[in-house]
C-alpha cells in the first residue's frame, strides 16, 4: 500500500512565514534599543521654621461682669409730692449732698396741732395738781392728765422729725444713676427715687470651674481684658465663694481693678486671664503642623539630606494658635509647617518662603508664646527658586 501526504495550502503556508519573520525582527529590534532613563522629580515645595526653645505660660480664661465697688439706693423716709430734684443722671454728688426735697406740709401742719395739744395737757395736769393739793383730784387723775401731757409731747417729736425727713441726701460720694423720680412725683417710702453709685475701684464678677480653683491665689495679680475699651488692666483677687452657685460647679470669684480714671464703667463686659503653670525652655509649634497619625501624632520635619522626616510627637499645653511638643522634636529642627499633609516621609522638599506669612503682631497683650513665637526659615532661595505652594 502507497502513503500520500497532502500539500499544505500555498496561501496559509505564507501567512505563517510571514508572522514568524515578524516575530524575530521585532524580537530583533527591541534587543537592540537602549534602556529606558528613569525621570526624576523635581523637590517638593515647603514652608518651614527653624524650632527654638522658648518660655510658655499656660493660662485659661473666663468672662465676668464689671460693677461698682459701692452702691446705695436713696428712698423717701415719709411720704409727699417731690418738690425739687437737684442732681441730674450721670453728675458726681458727694457725701451727704441734699438729693430730693419732699413736701411735708402735711407733718408742718400737724407740728401746730400738736404743739396746741401739748399746752392744753399741760395746763390740764397743773390744774389737777392745785386741785390735788386742795383734796379735790384723785391720784389716777394726776396720772391720766401726766400720761396724755407725754403722748402729746410724743407725737410733736415724730411730727418734727417728719419734717427733717424731707430731704433725701446722699450718704456715699459717687455719682447719681438710675434716677426714676421727677418733680411732681409722689415719693412713698420703700421705693428707690435713685441711685449712687462708687466706681473708682471695679469689681468683676466671675465665675471659676470647681477644676481650676487650685490655681487661684488670693494675693495674686491677673490680668482683666474689656473687650469694650480694648485695653487690658491689672486685677487683685479679692474674694474666692466658699459654695457654688446654684446647681452648677463654678464658684463666685471677684476681681478688683483700680478705675481712678473712670475708664471702665459698670456693667462692662470683661474677660479674666488666670495662670496655671509656667514653663522654661520648651518646644511650642504652630497648631497647624500637628497631624493625627493611626495611633500617634506626627509632624514633618526637613532632615539633613533634603528629605521630609516623618516625626512622632508628644503634646502638652497650648494656646489658641501654639501647642507645647513635650517629645520627638528638640530646638534646632526645621518644622516644616505648609505643604506638610500630602508629603511621604523620604521626599526630597525644598524651602520657599511662606506667601501667607503675615508681619509681626504689635498687640502688647499677646501671649508670651507668641511674641517668642519660633521664626520662619530664613534662608534665601535661590534666583531661579520661585515656586510657591
Amino acid at each position: 500500500m502507497t502513503l500520500t501526504t497532502s500539500p499544505i495550502p500555498p496561501r496559509r503556508a505564507l501567512a505563517a512565514l510571514a508572522l514568524t519573520l515578524a516575530l524575530v525582527g521585532c524580537n530583533s529590534e527591541a534587543a537592540n534599543m537602549p534602556a529606558a532613563e528613569e525621570v526624576e522629580l523635581p523637590p517638593t515645595p515647603v514652608n518651614a521654621i527653624e524650632l527654638q526653645a522658648t518660655d510658655f505660660t499656660d493660662t485659661f480664661d473666663v468672662l465676668g461682669t464689671a460693677e461698682p465697688v459701692d452702691s446705695v439706693r436713696l428712698m423717701a423716709e415719709v411720704p409727699g409730692r417731690i418738690l425739687n430734684a437737684y442732681v441730674e443722671e450721670g453728675e458726681e454728688v458727694k457725701r451727704n449732698q441734699k438729693i430730693f426735697r419732699i413736701d411735708v406740709e402735711l407733718d408742718a401742719a400737724r407740728i401746730d396741732l400738736m404743739n396746741t395739744q401739748v399746752d392744753a395737757a399741760d395746763r390740764e395736769l397743773r390744774r389737777l395738781q392745785r386741785l390735788r393739793a386742795e383734796g379735790l383730784a384723785t391720784p389716777q387723775q394726776i396720772d391720766q392728765a401726766t400720761t396724755s401731757l407725754e403722748n402729746a409731747r410724743q407725737n410733736l417729736r415724730q411730727a418734727r422729725i417728719g419734717v427733717s425727713k424731707n430731704r433725701v441726701t446722699s450718704p456715699l460720694a459717687g455719682h447719681l444713676v438710675n434716677r426714676n423720680a421727677e418733680p411732681g412725683e409722689f415719693a412713698n417710702p420703700g421705693l428707690a427715687l435713685a441711685e449712687v453709685i462708687v466706681y473708682d475701684t471695679i469689681v468683676v464678677h466671675a465665675q471659676v470651674p470647681e477644676s481650676e480653683l487650685r490655681h487661684l491665689d488670693k494675693s495674686a495679680t491677673i490680668e482683666v481684658h474689656i473687650p469694650a475699651l480694648d485695653k487690658s488692666f491689672e486685677g487683685t483677687i479679692h474674694r474666692v465663694g466658699l459654695r457654688p452657685l446654684g446647681a452648677t460647679s463654678t464658684y463666685p470669684v471677684e476681681i478688683r481693678v483700680d478705675n481712678a480714671n473712670l475708664e471702665i464703667r459698670p456693667g462692662m463686659r470683661a474677660s479674666l486671664r488666670f495662670e496655671r503653670d509656667h514653663h522654661e525652655d520648651v518646644v511650642m509649634v504652630p497648631r497647624e503642623a500637628i497631624l493625627e497619625g493611626y495611633n500617634a501624632r506626627e509632624t514633618m520635619v526637613v532632615s539633613a539630606d533634603g528629605t521630609a522626616e516623618l516625626r512622632q510627637v508628644e503634646v502638652g499645653p497650648g494656646n489658641a494658635t501654639h501647642i507645647m511638643v513635650t517629645r520627638g522634636l528638640s530646638p534646632g529642627d526645621r518644622l516644616i509647617v505648609r505643604g506638610h499633609r500630602a508629603l511621604v516621609s523620604g521626599t526630597h522638599v525644598k524651602v520657599v518662603p511662606d506667601p501667607h506669612a503675615s508681619a509681626p503682631s504689635t498687640d502688647t497683650n499677646a501671649s508670651k508664646a507668641d511674641a517668642e513665637a519660633p521664626k520662619a526659615d530664613t534662608e534665601a532661595p535661590a534666583a531661579e527658586d520661585k515656586e510657591t505652594l
